[in-house]
């Protein structure tokens, strides 16, 4: 393995900028080590597997001469550069390759964005077989790319079959989602894309309208962390990882949502006079003196308690924008969760607060979030909730 020295030309605007993310460092050494790594375009079992029922009608082969035709871009970018990114998302992820080997498989199709193990990226499109989106290209190929390998960086906090399990695996921003690890594989992507494309091809990838629909966490790692946790050999992710609190807003606003146990607790009330017995959200709202919507009806059993919303606040915005309906709001709100989430800002006790309207995921055997659990504690994704374990002061 050859090693590299990369020399970052970096203007004067870039310098004194404190969101530049490659502003403080200009030469990485390169002393570590880095695995091989090979490109397969030709896992015809692999592509089938994905989709059989389309392949009833459809040859695979075809599709995988069809990779063999349209991915030039990123093989070249690998040739050139392929060495220089494993390098650096080591420098700046902080943690070690304990892999030895493994291959980034090329499909013409894929029900997602890509997977980071195996490493899978569709060159052609992402669907569920019978649809599908047009998969990103260029710069947006490049950076997907790179995001993958990033979830791939963070899994090597963990490898048991080689006795490693780093600290910061236990972290809460090191669970799987589009808030927490994700989030964290995403600045760790760009960052190391600034080095190998370049900040203006970067920045044009990252603001394209694949990528903003793509990436439901992007305001949380504008707000909190692109801007913040400036990456670098000298201070690099997993850093920044381990001195994160546990309770710090960054951690509260991004804690999946808590459903209550349906039957348990006996204040828990099964209907909610005033509710429709449908629907996503489960509350209801009225205008105040100032004409603003309050909450005055909620549904423990539903998305928006989960979520931490609660009776009595009031609600300002939804992702920025003022809603001026109860309607408006929920159609905002639904079309946020369809996206994968949404802020909406709040006021409670007289202050300011921001939610995360995330999804929720049914319940299994092993959950148990209770009613009691959040009258005792408080537990919201607001920011402010205390922690349960700690002392009362």
């Amino acid at each position: 393995m050859k090693r590299f020295l990369i020399y970052t030309v970096l203007t004067a605007s870039l310098i004194v900028s404190a969101s530049a993310q490659d502003a403080f460092y200009s030469i990485f050494s390169f002393n570590g080590f880095t695995p091989k790594v090979s490109f397969n375009d030709r896992s015809t079992a692999l592509q089938h597997s994905l989709f059989p029922k389309l392949y009833d009608t459809r040859s695979v082969r075809t599709d995988m001469r069809w990779l063999a035709d349209n991915d030039s871009l990123l093989t070249a970018f690998w040739q050139n550069k392929g060495d220089s990114v494993l390098h650096i998302l080591r420098e700046l992820s902080g943690i070690e390759w304990y892999e030895s080997e493994f291959d980034i498989y090329l499909v013409r199709f894929y029900p997602t964005l890509g997977a980071s193990d195996p490493c899978i990226i569709p060159m052609g499109g992402m669907g569920d077989g019978t649809s599908f989106e047009v998969a990103p290209d260029g710069n947006r190929l490049i950076l997907n790319l790179l995001f993958q390998l990033s979830r791939r960086m963070l899994a090597q906090a963990v490898q048991p079959e080689d006795s490693v399990v780093l600290g910061i695996a236990y972290h809460p921003l090191m669970q799987p989602g589009p808030y927490r690890q994700d989030n964290l594989a995403m600045l760790l992507a760009i960052t190391a894309a600034h080095s190998v494309m370049g900040y203006d091809s970067t920045m044009d990838a990252w603001a394209s309208a694949f990528w903003k629909y793509h990436t439901p966490g992007r305001k949380i790692l504008e707000k909190y962390l692109y801007n913040q946790w400036i990456l670098s050999p000298d201070r690099p992710l997993a850093d920044w990882i381990a001195s994160e609190s546990y309770s710090s807003p960054l951690v509260r606003l991004t804690r999946p949502p808590k459903p209550v146990r349906p039957g348990f607790g006996a204040k828990q009330q099964p209907l909610v006079d005033g509710l429709p017995f449908k629907g996503e959200l489960g509350f209801s709202v009225k205008f105040d003196e100032s004409d603003r919507m309050v909450v005055n009806q909620i549904d423990v059993n539903r998305l928006a308690f989960a979520n931490g919303l609660r009776e009595g606040d009031r609600l300002h915005r939804v992702d920025g924008r003022r809603a001026k309906s109860h309607r408006e709001l929920v159609e905002r709100l639904l079309a946020g969760l369809d996206a994968g989430g949404t802020l909406l800002e709040i006021v409670r006790d007289g202050k300011t607060e921001t939610l995360l309207m995330q999804p929720l995921k049914p319940l299994d055997e092993t959950d148990y979030y209770y009613l009691d659990a959040y009258d005792d504690y408080d537990i919201d994704t607001t920011g402010t909730a205390p922690d349960p374990d700690e002392d009362e002061q």
